[in-house]
């Protein structure tokens, strides 16, 4: 890891943990030594697993994406580069570091390098559009169920302008993605920072290879709209189930505490959290992203058990990303030390 991703992988952790000792302290009594007494461990391990299937079914949507281009990767290569990228994405603002890992690693796996960005950049519009449309159905559930002043309306309105702004980046997105001729002006303007000192010759070859490279990304969008529209279905289909699966841990906590799984409650929660953590206010959201959980999920859970309801959550969703994300780095750095090649012939 370099000396800037270690600054920021004690700075997430070390917000994280401080946030929570916190939050435990302020919220601990009694109840809470009796709630963490009558908590099932069947429960928890069950919420871990979930968030395991869910990394599973990250790469299963990669590879679909991947097979519907032509390409053959490995399942347990896509995997292991959606762990890897976890690690990054817990460490980075708005959780963006995952995507130029998976976009590597599929690199290895032989795909160029503008179909491996466009199937990322998929992937992220995938998750965009399932977000947008959970958010506006989530936000509207919520003004209504929590009308009666129970919630600030401050945070309603904070909570509708970060959904508005988000829907406005998404269109912004889809209309920029429709103007090939702007991405390229874009990537000519960013290549002459990096070429002011080098030969006229080479400027022509790098410029070439960014406009080569927009054609051919361009080229792999057309063709996830024409021939490759049923693996865009069935990835859709699986971020729908990988985001189902990634909502019900909290649901499941809560049961493991003894109390209802509230369950349309919690993912309205997690919908509005995930739209206000977007904001990189911090690396990983760490410590916001505590304070986040403890302000919604403590209207439907005693304050007593919310600083062990937080710690659990993020136990599972948290810790255990930069755990198995370790792992899985690893993983890609010692194959790449023994200069081993990815096999995509499985």
């Amino acid at each position: 890891m370099e000396a800037k991703n270690k600054k920021l992988f004690w700075i997430s952790i070390g917000l994280s943990l401080v946030v929570l000792i916190i939050v435990v302290i302020l919220t601990f009594d009694e109840k809470t030594i009796e709630a963490f007494e009558n908590l099932n461990p069947i429960y928890i391990l069950f919420a871990f697993l979930i968030h395991l299937a869910a990394l599973c079914l990250w790469g299963a949507r990669i590879l679909v994406l991947c097979k519907s281009l032509g390409y053959k990767v490995p399942l347990r290569h896509c995997i292991n580069m959606a762990a890897a990228g976890q690690l990054l994405a817990s460490i980075t603002p708005s959780s963006i570091g995952g995507e130029p890992v998976r976009i590597h690693e599929l690199y290895k796996a032989k795909l160029p390098i503008a179909d491996a960005t466009a199937v990322v950049v998929v992937e992220r519009l995938l998750e965009g559009v399932l977000l947008v449309i959970g958010v506006i159905v989530g936000m509207t559930a919520f003004s209504l169920i929590y009308s009666n002043g129970e919630v600030p309306k401050e945070l309603i309105t904070a909570a509708w302008i970060g959904t508005a702004f988000f829907a406005l980046l998404l269109l912004g997105i889809f209309l920029i993605l429709r103007k090939p001729n702007t991405i390229k002006k874009i990537g000519l303007w960013i290549s002459k920072f990096f070429t002011k000192k080098m030969s006229e010759e080479r400027k022509e070859k790098i410029n070439a290879a960014v406009i080569d490279g927009v054609d051919r990304f361009y080229g792999t969008f057309r063709h996830f709209a024409g021939k490759a529209k049923f693996g865009l279905i069935i990835a859709f289909i699986l971020s729908f189930c990988f985001w189902g699966c990634e909502y019900a841990v909290a649901s499941i906590i809560m049961v493991g505490l003894g109390y209802p799984p509230n369950i349309l409650l919690s993912v309205i929660f997690q919908l509005i959290i995930a739209v206000i953590l977007m904001i990189p206010l911090t690396p990983g959201s760490a410590g916001f992203a505590e304070i986040c959980y403890v302000g919604f999920y403590s209207l439907i859970i005693p304050t007593s058990v919310i600083g062990l309801f937080v710690v659990l959550q993020r136990m599972i969703l948290y810790y255990s990303n930069i755990i198995i994300g370790s792992i899985a780095s690893f993983i890609i750095v010692k194959r790449e030390a023994s200069n081993k090649k990815v096999i995509t012939d499985e």
